[in-house]
């Protein structure tokens, strides 16, 4: 009883030092504040005077209040639990058995009520702050129907108010930056009008010297014309001009205090900057570098038009960002000229359908994702009309996220290609950069692919995730959606009494990939560094390397597992009811398993022997934890399950050394002289060079072992150097016996019968 109650009292113990570092952990965390906070969010989201602003800010704060307290939760759930159970323990003792029982349930007791207090108010605080975020959303959505719904100037009332706005064209038109101009920002002007002229100058110089770089000789020159094309609008005569606008933009906004959206000279000194960006883009659109190969004349006609159109498409575009601004076309000044803003939106929208037709003809000539086009179409028509019928918001919001969309399909579209062909390139190019990359992941030329599709595997997906999130931010200005995947993904999705934790698990599988990566490192560099100088037998390399390997997998395993927020010891106790079912239904995989550790240990044979298995002969090229590859004569690759070469009858030929004995059977007629017969098998024989004739081994002998039905019968036995090489030694042997016995006049017989017959005659 002392004994037990001793255990009870270091388990006591031990929950009393995990309380009180639960409690440092949550010192942090005060739940009473986070509901007094959540209180005065509640207040505010019902005051008069609220916006998006407020709106937004108060669902962030609620979603990291609610943040915090799920994870006080999933702290304080388990100690409760815990407790709970000690209490039981411990009111089912007597007392009066020992007065430290009675101390010890008076403190669980008190702990409980602290610790069950603290959970109630997590939980609280998870709920409120849940209806807070659910009516901010609420509150979200209608602000951005209200605002999407609003009603401003259509097409007639545009043409009927065009006298009013001609008067207020001035004020378009009107500058105060050249108001403020005086001689100290002159200077300025002057100054950064030099420093940007210099840098674009550079900055030209380069692009056109690119093939001279010598981190660049090494690549194709084909593929350096192609980047030199690429950058064209950064030339040498138009990147001075480009740079030297912008250090004016830059003077102007720096000595004046200006904005960009407050004045247009300052969007016009920036605009050729643009230009240059967006002919950059058309340039990356309809050239070498596009994701498609366009070949042929009809493709290469279409692809110039296209260009075309891309190019009047940033020639608007441009447009209208100086005279709107960068809030484009949701300003004020674009509420003011109504009918300059429907104009130029039209243009926009007939372009966009221009080149999406276009885009159509050189990239889905075979009418490929006909659906997509449609969408697109529609979109333009609804913004289209919208624009002419009033609804302004609602037109810039489905012309800027068509626009946006287009545009982030494109490069998702050119970074997948680009990532397909980075990994084309690893695997079988030349170039010394691709070698180095292939002998640190280890493999050789034409080898790697299922090595390389982890990798682009890893990156095609964050390539998608990226690119679904920038959809959501485009196509959901409340951010509601993202908002609710985003929480989803941090703070889980409950699932009966568990909690998946998207984030976890995504980080699991990336700690599992890292950690494998870096096992096959240390494999690699094992077998090249370290074990080729403590042993030069292949076998104990191969042996080491792969318990290396499978030990490094395992833990990887174990440690993404544990990240991704399953439980290791849950995970145990299935294992255990596993072992019932893998003793009748898994026994043949749980027999090779061991079967194939033993081998790894004891080595009866290794990499490298040459083994008769059964009716498989050949080389061993690899044991692994389920079954040995053989290679057999006839290049064929034999998977030998590993419980057959344990259990059942192997020959390794060169087990112990690649020694071997070669049995040669022959047959002389009767009448030869059996003295010659065994001088030419010996002497011969022994000038070949794999045979063994010093005192390593038994010298060649020939035996006189009978007398045959047709032949005298004779064997010759030798010893050769490399049993591997039997075959050879045996054929170049019997060429030899074949032409010595020729020219000795010694004849092999072949067996003969001779067939009497008897004639008969009838007697009468």
């Amino acid at each position: 009883m002392r004994t037990i109650l001793q255990h009870k009292y270091f388990s006591s113990l031990l929950i009393i030092l995990v309380l009180t570092f639960s409690q440092s952990i949550f010192s942090q965390f005060e739940v009473n504040n986070a509901i007094s906070e959540l209180s005065i969010l509640q207040d505010r989201l019902n005051s008069e005077n609220i916006n998006e602003t407020i709106i937004k800010d108060v669902r962030g704060k609620s979603l990291s209040l609610r943040a915090s307290a799920l994870r006080c939760v999933d702290e304080v759930e388990p100690l409760v639990e815990t407790l709970k159970l000690e209490v039981e323990a411990l009111e089912q003792i007597n007392p009066e058995v020992d007065i430290e029982i009675y101390e010890r349930l008076s403190e669980a007791r008190n702990k409980l009520t602290i610790e069950d207090a603290q959970l109630k108010n997590c939980s609280l605080t998870v709920v409120r702050s849940t209806r807070i975020i659910d009516l901010s959303n609420k509150l979200l959505n209608d602000l951005t129907t209200e605002l999407l719904g609003e009603k401003g100037t259509n097409i007639i009332e545009a043409i009927t108010s065009l006298p009013k706005q001609l008067n207020l064209l001035p004020e378009l038109f009107l500058d105060k930056t050249l108001k403020q101009i005086n001689a100290q920002s002159l200077i300025l002007f002057t100054l950064f009008l030099i420093l940007g002229f210099s840098f674009g100058f550079f900055i030209g110089d380069q692009i056109k010297k690119i093939q001279y770089y010598e981190i660049l000789k090494s690549l194709d020159r084909g593929l350096i014309l192609n980047l030199r094309a690429l950058f064209k609008p950064f030339g040498r005569v138009q990147a001075p001009i480009i740079f030297g606008s912008l250090g004016i933009a830059a003077a102007a906004s720096l000595s004046l205090s200006i904005s960009i959206s407050e004045s247009w000279i300052i969007r016009l000194a920036i605009s050729p900057f643009l230009v240059t960006v967006l002919n950059v883009f058309n340039n990356w659109v309809t050239g070498s570098f596009s994701p498609t190969k366009i070949e042929g004349e009809k493709k290469k006609d279409a692809a110039q038009t296209l260009k075309q159109k891309l190019r009047f498409l940033t020639l608007v575009l441009v447009l209208s960002y100086i005279i709107f601004g960068p809030e484009w076309l949701t300003s004020d000044v674009a509420s003011q000229q109504s009918l300059i803003r429907i104009g130029i939106v039209s243009v926009l929208v007939i372009s966009m359908m221009s080149v999406l037709n276009s885009v159509s003809a050189v990239f889905l000539s075979q009418g490929q994702y006909g659906i997509l086009k449609m969408l697109g179409y529609s979109a333009l028509g609804v913004s289209f009309l919208a624009e002419l019928s009033g609804f302004h918001n609602l037109s810039s919001f489905v012309l800027s996220g068509f626009i946006i969309t287009l545009l982030s399909v494109y490069i998702l579209w050119s970074l997948l290609a680009f990532s397909d062909t980075t990994m084309n390139w690893i695997n079988s190019s030349t170039n010394i950069a691709s070698i180095k990359i292939r002998n640190v992941l280890n493999f050789t030329r034409d080898t790697g692919k299922p090595k390389l599709a982890l990798y682009q595997l890893f990156i095609d997906a964050v390539l998608w995730i990226v690119f679904v999130s920038v959809l959501f931010r485009i196509w959901d200005p409340t951010g509601t959606v993202i908002g609710t995947l985003s929480s989803y993904a941090t703070e889980g999705i409950p699932m009966g009494d568990i909690r998946i934790v998207p984030t976890n698990i995504i980080a699991g599988i990336i700690a599992f990939a890292i950690l494998s990566g870096i096992t096959g490192w240390i494999k690699s560099w094992m077998d090249r560094r370290w074990l080729r100088q403590i042993t030069s037998d292949r076998g104990a390399r191969d042996a080491l390397v792969t318990i290396v390997g499978y030990t490094g997998f395992t833990i990887s395993l174990l440690v993404g597992l544990s990240i991704g927020g399953i439980n290791i010891t849950g995970l145990a106790v299935v294992a255990g009811a596993l072992s019932v079912g893998i003793g009748f239904g898994l026994q043949s995989i749980a027999n090779n398993f061991i079967s194939g550790i033993i081998l790894l240990f004891e080595r009866p044979i290794k990499a490298g022997d040459f083994v008769s298995v059964g009716d498989v002969e050949g080389y061993v090229k690899k044991i692994s934890i389920r079954a040995t590859e053989i290679e057999t004569l006839d290049n064929q690759d034999m998977l030998i399950p590993n419980s057959e070469l344990i259990s059942g009858r192997v020959t390794n030929w060169v087990l112990h050394n690649p020694y071997g004995r070669l049995i040669i059977k022959i047959g002389v007629s009767y009448g030869s002289d059996v003295e010659k017969v065994k001088t030419i098998l010996e002497s011969l024989s022994s000038e070949h060079d794999q045979v063994i004739t010093d005192s390593r081994a038994s010298p060649p002998k020939a035996l006189f072992m009978g007398f045959g039905d047709s032949s005298l019968n004779f064997e010759l036995r030798v010893r050769i150097l490399d049993i591997k090489k039997r075959y050879d030694v045996l054929s170049d042997l019997n060429f030899e016996i074949n032409h010595q016995f020729s020219k000795e006049g010694i004849v092999i017989p072949f067996p003969q019968r001779d067939i009497h017959i008897k004639e008969s005659s009838d007697k009468k």
